[in-house]
Parts: C-alpha cells; structure tokens; sequence
C-alpha cells in the first residue's frame, strides 16, 4: 500500500481512479482526483483530507464490507496484501497457523477463541482487583504464567470465558485471542476499536471483518508489518505471539504454511 496524495503518478494511481469511477483520469493525482477522494471520504465518515492512506485504501477495497457475510475468498487475501505490503500467501501463512483449515467461526455461530488465564491475571490488576483474591475456585482460568494446561479447545472454550465474565467482562474478553487471526482482546486499540465490546462484536460478525480488524494490528505495528513483507518469520512470531513462539514451533509453522501459501495463491 503506497499514500497517495496530489502530483503523485503511476500505477496505483490508476488503481485509484479505477476505485473511484475515474478511469479516464489516467495516472496523475490532479485536483479532480483530490476532489473525488475528499468526496468518497466524507460519505464513508473517514477523516477528510483528500490523502489516501491505509483506511481509504480500506475502505475503497472493501466498498461493500457491511454486506458480506461469507467466508472469505482468495480475493480478499489479495487485498489484505496490498494493504500490508506484502504477498497473499503471507496473509494465508498467519492464518493458516492461527486457525488451521477452518473458518474463524465455530459450529455454534460463534467465533473462534482461546482463553488465556496469565493474560487475565494482568488484566484483573490493571482494573484494580487483585487476582489472587479471587483465584480460588477458578483456578483454570487465573494463573499467573502461561501454560496450555487449562485449554478445552472449541466450544469448550465459552465455559472458560464466561466464567471469566462473571468476574470482569471486559477483563474476561481482553484476555482470548478472538477470530481466525486470533487477535488477543486487549489489542482493541490497535485493530481500531476504542472498546472491547466494540472489537467483540465485530470478531463476531463476520470472517472479513475478523481479517480487518487484524490487518489493521499487523499495519499498526511496522516492524510487524516488514517482518511480514519480508518473511523474516522468526521476528514476526516473537512480536505476533510473544517472545514464547519457539517453544511451539511459531516461526517454523509459518514457513512451511508460507510455501503452502505459494502453492495456493501463484
């Protein structure tokens, strides 16, 4: 993805005036085209400015995002990659190790989690309650240091979380990684949502707006992002998934789906 703003030329901006029903303005950014642009960002409440950035690019892209309810198609991933500066079958690799061959739902209509006892822990003293006072009784979900222990896996993981719930709620969703990205909670912020509960109910939505969100995590983070481009798979696990990722293989796995990838998407 390359901002474009007025006196650029190439080929994007003809991607852009393609975007914007402007075919025949060629590949200069001229004043019609800033126009057209301020225009598309006023009707799509993004910030009017009349440079296009990540979130018009976004929006351009996925003109009908609220209409699509499907799973996603190789289409998608494309996109995302343009977004992210880098190749679909880097986007597939980051899903294919999240969430396997499977969508980022479960049978039930609910999306996909994994709940994590260390992170609600410290998510529990952030908001000023001391964990320990309530550990007892709910040791499988409040610990403090990560292990696999506890994990149910599936829609098994809905007891966990909603007994977190009934805790903290907000600590409680801040504390699964969410979708078929599986994106933690906490990192609402990031993937540009101002709450958890807003970040929920859009994981919860649908499988593109579960790769939104987390494309806009990994584009937030720029080290991230150019771990990615450039497949250095070692630094994109250690800052994707912790400085833990060896201990499962992270980085291995995302080499070996990032071939499957190329396979895919050639």
């Amino acid at each position: 993805m390359k901002t474009l703003r007025v006196n650029d030329e190439g080929g994007r901006v003809l991607m852009l005036h393609a975007l914007l029903g402007l075919p025949e303005n060629g590949r200069k950014f001229n004043d019609a085209t800033e126009k057209a642009v301020r225009e598309f960002q006023s009707k799509n409440a993004l910030a009017v400015d009349g440079i296009v950035g990540y979130r018009t690019w976004e929006s351009l892209l996925f003109r009908d995002f609220n209409s699509l309810d499907g799973a996603l198609d190789e289409d998608n991933y494309y996109k995302l990659a343009f977004l992210l500066d880098c190749d679909a079958a880097a986007v597939y690799a980051v899903k294919r190790v999240e969430s396997g061959r499977g969508g980022g739902f479960l049978q039930s209509g609910k999306p996909v989690i994994l709940f994590e006892g260390h992170i609600f822990w410290k998510q529990l003293a952030t908001r000023g309650i001391n964990p320990a006072s309530v550990q007892k009784g709910n040791e499988d979900i409040l610990y403090e240091k990560w292990t696999k222990e506890h994990y149910l896996g599936g829609e098994r993981e809905y007891e966990r979380l909603e007994k977190a719930r009934a805790i903290d709620r907000n600590a409680a969703d801040s504390s699964a990684s969410w979708g078929m990205f599986q994106v933690m909670g906490f990192n609402h912020k990031a993937c540009g949502e101002d709450s958890v509960c807003g970040f929920v109910e859009k994981m919860s939505r649908s499988e593109l707006d579960q790769m939104m969100l987390s494309a806009r995590f990994i584009h937030g983070n720029i080290k991230m992002r150019q771990a990615l481009s450039r497949h250095n798979w070692a630094d994109f696990a250690s800052l994707y998934n912790g400085p833990g990722y060896k201990s499962n293989n992270y980085d291995i796995r995302l080499a070996e789906a990032y071939e499957e990838g190329l396979a895919k998407f050639t």
